[in-house]
């Protein structure tokens, strides 16, 4: 008799989003293979105590793992593959205390500070959108070696606004961000960087670009249909040319 829950009975791995691995350094895909070889075991119907056996992973990290990787992920699809990465989320951090700054390094206290001030306050958060979507801050690609970075410009001049919004509703110098030593800059810039990186057509906004040929343009992307398998096909109108493409990712 098959104990394992209805949902853990059906996994298909191979639907599974894949990781980036050429980001990965060589000890982080050790552990990732060794992750992902105790679930194979698992979906091919290996007893749990011999996956432990072979492969030194502990049960409930097991579970976990099949728990996290069946989770939504914000694109529509489940996490798959990602949620294995070490220190990856699932779930979004979510202060739950007020701000009381301490120390002199580091976060001093203050995070998930900045997503419970636009929980709190939704008018600043509608601003923020507002102010990208009017290319108030624009994004620049420093280079393409190794991890996407990235500069911010006109960051300065959008802070101070952003201050004057928090004074206009209602926060004081004893309120966050006006009681910490940046006044929350680091973490407006992080945020903007998310806004405008959410989707393709923000992002090339974002970054100077003025006509999008081709494009559809969606407030909210959940609606629009991704590719969910390897070699999946998909529709998009691109120059209003109709052409099927293969891209190939070597690893």
């Amino acid at each position: 008799m098959n104990r394992r829950k209805p949902e853990l009975q059906t996994i298909d791995l191979a639907t599974w989003p894949g990781i980036a691995w050429t980001d990965l350094d060589s000890e982080a895909r050790k552990i990732m293979r060794q992750r992902m070889h105790a679930l194979e075991l698992f979906v091919q119907g290996e007893p749990v105590h011999a996956i432990e056996n072979s492969t030194g992973v502990n049960r409930r990290q097991l579970y976990r793992w099949l728990e996290r990787g069946l989770s939504l992920h914000a694109d529509g699809c489940v996490f798959g593959f990602r949620a294995l990465q070490p220190h990856s989320r699932v779930v979004p951090y979510a202060r739950l205390t007020g701000v009381v700054v301490q120390g002199e390094r580091g976060s001093r206290g203050t995070a998930g500070a900045f997503s419970q001030l636009l929980e709190r306050y939704p008018a600043l958060g509608m601003w923020l959108r507002l102010q990208v979507k009017r290319c108030r801050v624009t994004i620049e690609q420093i280079h393409t070696d190794g991890r996407l970075h990235t500069r911010l410009h006109g960051l300065q001049p959008l802070h101070v606004a952003f201050l004057q919004e928090c004074r206009a509703a209602g926060l004081t110098v004893a309120d966050y961000p006006f009681n910490t030593d940046g006044r929350a800059i680091r973490s407006l810039g992080a945020r903007l960087k998310a806004e405008m990186l959410r989707t393709f057509a923000a992002g090339a906004r974002a970054a100077g670009a003025s006509h999008l040929k081709g494009l559809p343009y969606h407030d909210n992307e959940a609606g629009v249909p991704s590719a969910k398998r390897p070699y999946q096909v998909v529709e998009f109108d691109g120059h209003r040319l109709d052409i099927r493409l293969k891209i190939v990712v070597r690893d």
